[in-house]
């Protein structure tokens, strides 16, 4: 492989995160269709229309995670969820901002591409990390909450974003020479 072909490679397969995640700026109950549709097929096995979350489905399970905090906790509850909804849609501004450098960077030599391998290389190492960890690997962190089809994807993209890592610090040694 070419070294401007793994900088091609390295920076747009770092355009997943904003194919998959974008829509949730507008709406962060809409990570429901990945989770209705797509990580069924990494139990493995096929979404079906009768396990998908509705739009319903998700406020109910909000106002019971709500009705749960201590009642002289309830604003610290409400905040709470309330942040992980906004977490939720600046993580996916994150991956607009991402899919922007990226576009940018493929219309730059690649002698000028160093710092967003720089950037997208650390971030590729990093999502490795969190998802090796979600696979079972005592990595970074805890996740108390994973779930059967979250270990799955955590096996499947520790590998996907180790693979944009080491392409994003070949296209960076490349570019910063």
């Amino acid at each position: 492989m070419s070294i401007s072909l793994a900088s091609m490679l390295g920076l747009l397969l770092c355009l997943a995160p904003a194919l998959v995640h974008a829509v949730e700026i507008v709406r962060p109950l809409w990570a429901r269709w990945v989770v209705n549709w797509v990580l069924p097929l990494f139990g493995p096995g096929i979404p079906r229309p009768a396990m998908a979350l509705s739009h319903d489905d998700q406020i109910a399970m909000l106002d019971a995670a709500l009705e749960a905090a201590p009642r002289d906790k309830a604003p610290a509850g409400a905040d709470y969820i309330f942040l992980l909804l906004f977490e939720q849609r600046q993580g996916a501004l994150a991956f607009i901002a991402v899919a922007t450098g990226v576009i940018y960077g493929l219309t730059l030599p690649l002698t000028d591409r160093h710092a967003l391998h720089l950037v997208f290389g650390v971030m590729a190492a990093l999502f490795a990390l969190v998802n090796a960890n979600h696979a079972g690997l005592p990595l970074l962190g805890h996740h108390p909450r994973i779930s059967r089809n979250g270990r799955h994807v955590g096996i499947v993209f520790a590998a996907f974003w180790a693979v944009v890592a080491v392409l994003n610090f070949v296209g960076f040694t490349a570019a910063a020479a």
